[in-house]
């Protein structure tokens, strides 16, 4: 059995259509230094269009 992530989202309009295509989980990047960052205020209306359709990954770099 595969699963699917779909990693670098930063619109919620990325997020729903990787859930209507089927993505087990997104991936949101929490590192500044990413041109696909997204703050915790930003991520939030994405985490929230994925709903229980799909697992919410962060990806972390040296960070407390």
């Amino acid at each position: 059995m595969f699963r699917i992530k779909i990693c670098g989202i930063t619109r919620t309009s990325d997020a729903l259509s990787a859930v209507e295509a089927g993505a087990d989980a997104i991936g949101l990047n929490f590192y500044a230094g990413s041109k696909r960052y997204v703050t915790p205020e930003n991520a939030q209306p994405i985490a929230d269009v994925a709903g229980e359709s799909a697992s919410i990954v962060g990806v972390f770099v040296n960070s407390p």
